[in-house]
């Protein structure tokens, strides 16, 4: 196992074989450093789930062809030609192969909202980050796994067989910007993943099981000014959404921010959704703090 990963992170730098490896990326990077990295994580993310796609769809083709081939098994046995077992065993164990590779890969998988909204962010404030300075940066890029699990169990089942509910707290990563102007952008990002499994009677009476999975993701801006300014809370509150969005006001030595919080929701049936916060809407929320912000730099045009 050991040895098929080291071939799998081949052509990839250390700083991102060790990042895959923990699956986290912590400490202070410069910009382009940090870009750098995102744009190595992004092609090992989109090529680990396509060989996992591959592994998949090989695993189900076995499985239909070994029902195929046993049944045929069935049919032809008896008339000397014993050997027909041969394929359905052949097909058992390449299903059991396939399989296994699949879950190897899926254990493999990084969270999508890192590469679909926090690098095109970054590429977008680029020009507004003060180069001689670094990012704090912080992140788990593990997704849904055991250890974020806050809630697991039955709920009421209703006219199903049984539902049980899985939920994950997932507070994936942080960001601390310095811009040109000196003041500081802070970029959080959370996602609470929570699995359905229902089990109901179909109509024809038979079992079945299905997944559904709710992605709620929260990103949260805050701008912090180099010095006490003044802030247009009325103009801030008027273009604040309500129903997707909470702002307020934060204080942090001596000086007054503004904190802006936004949600979406996303579904999906199977696995968990990919979709992310779209990196412009993330962008916007900076750009309206920068724009309350009584004295603000050119950022905010």
């Amino acid at each position: 196992m050991k040895m098929a990963q080291a071939g799998r992170y081949r052509g990839f730098s250390p700083e991102a074989q060790a990042v895959i490896e923990a699956r986290a990326v912590e400490g202070a990077w410069e910009l382009r450093r940090l870009l750098r990295l995102l744009e190595e994580l992004t092609h090992f993310d989109e090529t680990n789930e396509a060989a996992a796609r591959k592994a998949r769809n090989a695993m189900v083709w076995c499985i239909v062809l070994g029902v195929v081939s046993l049944i045929l098994a069935f049919l032809l046995f008896g008339g000397g030609l014993e050997w027909v077992w041969l394929a359905p065993l052949a097909m058992a164990a390449l299903a059991v192969y396939f399989g296994r590779k699949w879950r190897g890969l899926k254990k493999l998988d990084l969270i999508d909202d890192f590469r679909l909204c926090l690098m095109p962010a970054l590429r977008d404030l680029a020009q507004d980050v003060d180069a001689g300075q670094r990012i704090r940066v912080r992140m788990n890029l593990a997704g849904p796994v055991a250890s974020k699990v806050i809630a697991d169990g039955n709920v009421d089942p209703g006219r199903n067989i049984s539902v049980k509910e899985t939920v994950y707290e997932d507070p994936w990563g942080e960001v601390r910007l310095p811009l040109v102007d000196g003041s500081t952008a802070v970029l959080e990002f959370k996602v609470w993943w929570t699995k359905r499994e229902r089990k109901y009677r179909a109509s024809g009476g038979k079992v079945k099981l299905k997944t559904k999975w709710r992605k709620r993701c929260a990103a949260v801006a805050t701008l912090l000014p180099p010095v006490a300014r003044g802030w247009d809370e009325a103009a801030l509150k008027a273009w604040t959404d309500g129903r997707k969005e909470k702002v307020q006001m934060v204080w942090k030595e001596g000086l007054t921010g503004a904190r802006l919080e936004r949600h979406w929701v996303f579904k999906a049936v199977g696995g968990p959704p990919g979709d992310a916060p779209p990196a412009r809407e993330v962008v916007g929320m900076l750009l309206r703090l920068y724009g309350a912000m009584r004295g603000g730099s050119e950022v905010a045009r």
